[in-house]
């Protein structure tokens, strides 16, 4: 397990390393915004900004080059000779480790010991990352090109139309505040949120393997 593991790792490399440096280098903007915007007075504020800055950036970026080079790491693991589920797998826990992370970094820096949202907003980003490669990762896999573009544009569509609908359809405006309800509120609901992350995480990853195990050959290996 110990080779495998290291194996992917060593194929994810360029990508967590240019995570962790858009994530650094949007920290070192927002203090520098907040120094010139508060002159520096508020060491918590200045805090705050680091970790807004860096997580706000790197959740932004990510959604462009995280499809693009998930399915090029893909094909680089099975064509180095790693199975469909081991690349899988070890994909996952990598993913997982590479939020979880800079979710330490996030709550060692933010003022008020808020550990527990931290780590609520980190699990959430793995579920919506688990999906983005579920769907718009293996898309790319398939159909290159022609799956990026859809999937760019899909994304465009989605965020720039989720306003409106939250206006104007009452069930995603609850569904939302309940989320958004049992992140920052850690009395209530606890079950019922961490119930739904689970079988969101589980439901994007049963449906990545196998749209996973349904790509040929043909096209894990161009």
């Amino acid at each position: 397990m110990g080779q495998k593991f290291k194996a992917m790792f060593e194929v994810r490399r360029d990508s967590i390393l240019l995570s962790y440096g858009i994530f650094l280098i949007a920290m070192v903007f927002g203090i520098i915004l907040c120094f010139f915007t508060m002159d520096g007075k508020d060491f918590d504020s200045i805090r705050y900004a680091a970790v807004i800055g860096g997580a706000s950036i790197y959740f932004s970026i990510s959604l462009f080059f995280k499809i693009v080079y998930y399915s090029m790491e893909v094909q680089r693991a099975v064509l180095f000779g790693m199975t469909r589920r081991d690349t899988f797998i070890f994909e996952k826990i990598i993913d997982f480790i590479e939020i979880a992370t800079l979710a330490v970094v996030c709550a060692v820096l933010l003022p008020g010991g808020k550990y527990l949202l931290v780590f609520k907003l980190a699990v959430l980003t793995f579920a919506f990352f688990s999906w983005l490669e579920a769907i718009c990762g293996n898309l790319v896999i398939k159909f290159g090109k022609t799956g990026y573009w859809v999937c760019y544009i899909g994304i465009f569509v989605v965020f720039l139309g989720l306003p409106k609908l939250i206006q104007f359809v009452p069930a995603v405006r609850n569904v939302l505040g309940k989320i958004a309800e049992g992140m920052v509120f850690s009395n209530k609901s606890q079950g019922a949120y961490w119930g739904a992350m689970a079988g969101v995480i589980a439901l994007a990853l049963i449906v990545h393997w196998i749209l996973f195990r349904k790509i040929s050959v043909s096209s894990l290996a161009e």
